[in-house]
């Protein structure tokens, strides 16, 4: 996406140079990383699609990931946007250097080091791409087959085996119907009940469950571009007033929590003792909401079994909770990320500032600056709408922002850019207060609050998508500490007082005429 809008879109390339340090050997990022049985995305695939390049031949409303990686290729290919992605690197240090105003980079490629220097840092590693083993004792004597759900191994037959999935979130949803399938006997470990929801969007879903495009109307779409372009603005539409069911006592919450529980009390055959068991006391959309088609089914299936009691260690054989040990072939752990917000490499800022406060707090600005780190852009860093709307929008209108910056330091001749202090305080302040308003501070376990019960919600944005975009389109330059390359004028970028385009003796200088 940044070398599409340098490129392409803007046609910056005259001023800025980029390189883009993959750590991977191929593009695609959680859609090339997580290959687990079931994996897909949550969004309508038509609304999960760079603006630039729409995609008439989606298979279903919502797609897997294998089809949302080969779009990302062919994508990719069509614009030869990995021509600035130098591929198997991965940033192991990067240290800002006052003095030269430079980001000092150490990075890995396949067990030998190389430097470069950057004026410019922008992290686009993504909050979900840490993955982690559960803290549970005995882990590593597991003597059967053990895997993380972001870390898939396909050389495992799971035809007939005791097979164990901890966790109950996005990936477990998905992976249970799956193995439940061929597994000879299933267990889903969780520690508490988490919401299964209506897919979003769903009044454009027959019977609202997912559906397939007939080959009439994908030629349809790629006939009538401007047909297309309606139904995305539509689904688009519907999936941001999702957002204000998000809101503590709203008739949207009121509304989605009825649905839902008449849903999974569905799903679950109207049985009381299940429906106390497995439908949430806390608010709906807490948690990261997953619509589960078939989650709830699988669990009641014959060959399978649920359990809350405590994981207290794993031993050699399998599992061991509060009411006993629970013999195991394989071992699936679907415990998520660690979504802190600290950067995966060594990294020094501004006085030899570091991350550490963020392993516990992560504060910054606009979910794009940290504190003392110059020069240092994120995309999706703490406090970005990462749990309402699609993410493909909010990353594209960041991308667009940081560019934005990125033009004006080039042209300005401007050393570094740092965030006040004092902005980022105000800044969260008023971003936890405006959380207290939301479902996502009310009393479960979330990464959105850093893996949490109670707390501040250190991931999402506090407020809309369409506010976030609205706030972006401003530099607002008054909270930030700028210092120049030339200290005695900051002018001095003005040069001779003529515009570019005066140096071409054929120019029109009446262009801002019309006729």
């Amino acid at each position: 996406m940044l070398t599409y809008k340098i490129r392409d879109q803007f046609k910056y390339r005259d001023f800025m140079d980029h390189v883009i340090y993959e750590k991977n050997h191929d593009i695609g990022g959680t859609w090339l990383e997580n290959r687990y049985p079931g994996v897909a995305c949550d969004v309508p695939a038509h609304i999960y699609t760079f603006s630039w390049e729409p995609n008439p031949d989606w298979s279903e409303f919502y797609v897997g990931g294998e089809e949302i990686f080969q779009y990302m290729k062919r994508t990719t290919a069509k614009y030869d946007l990995a021509r600035d992605v130098v591929f198997n690197s991965k940033v192991v240090e990067a240290i800002w250097n006052q003095g030269r105003g430079k980001w000092e980079l150490k990075i890995e490629q396949e067990g030998r080091f190389i430097w470069d220097e950057c004026d410019i840092f922008i992290n686009a590693s993504g909050i979900l791409s840490k993955w982690k083993w559960p803290s549970i004792e005995g882990i590593n004597s597991f003597k059967g087959h053990l895997v993380h759900s972001a870390k898939w191994e396909d050389n495992y037959d799971f035809a007939g085996k005791r097979v164990g999935i901890i966790g109950n979130g996005s990936s477990a949803i998905q992976i249970v119907p799956k193995l439940q399938r061929v597994a000879g006997h299933l267990v889903n470990f969780m520690r508490t009940p988490t919401w299964i929801s209506a897919t979003y969007s769903a009044e454009f879903l027959p019977d609202g469950k997912n559906f397939y495009y007939t080959e009439e109307q994908k030629a349809e779409f790629r006939n009538n571009p401007k047909l297309l372009a309606e139904y995305r603005k539509k689904i688009e539409n519907s999936f941001n007033k999702f957002f204000y069911a998000l809101l503590n006592d709203s008739p949207g919450q009121a509304a989605v929590t009825e649905q839902y529980t008449r849903i999974m009390s569905e799903r679950l055959g109207n049985d009381p003792e299940l429906i106390k068991k497995f439908i949430p006391s806390w608010r709906v959309g807490c948690r990261r909401l997953s619509p589960g088609e078939g989650y709830l089914e699988a669990l009641q299936a014959p060959n399978a079994k649920y359990t809350w009691d405590t994981i207290e260690r794993i031993t050699e054989k399998g599992i061991v909770t509060s009411a006993g040990e629970i013999e195991l072939d394989a071992i699936v752990c679907a415990t998520g990320f660690d979504v802190s917000f600290v950067p995966q490499w060594k990294m020094r800022g501004l006085n030899s500032s570091t991350f550490d406060k963020w392993r516990d707090d992560p504060e910054g600005y606009l979910g794009i600056f940290a504190p003392n780190m110059p020069n240092y852009f994120i995309v999706n860093g703490p406090n970005c709408p990462v749990g309402h709307g699609s993410l493909l929008s909010v990353m594209e209108w960041t991308t667009e922002y940081i560019i934005r910056w990125a033009k004006k330091m080039a042209s300005e001749d401007i050393k570094a850019v740092i965030v006040k202090s004092d902005v980022v305080r105000e800044w969260n302040v008023y971003a936890q207060e405006y959380l207290k308003r939301t479902v996502w501070s009310s009393g479960c376990r979330s990464w959105y609050k850093n893996g949490k019960i109670d707390g501040k919600v250190t991931a999402t944005y506090p407020g809309s998508v369409l506010h976030y975009k609205e706030v972006l389109e401003t530099i607002r330059g008054e909270d930030f500490d700028i210092q120049y390359s030339e200290p005695k004028n900051r002018f001095s970028f003005l040069g001779n007082g003529l515009a570019a385009l005066e140096m071409n003796k054929d120019a029109d200088l009446a262009f801002y005429m019309y006729k």
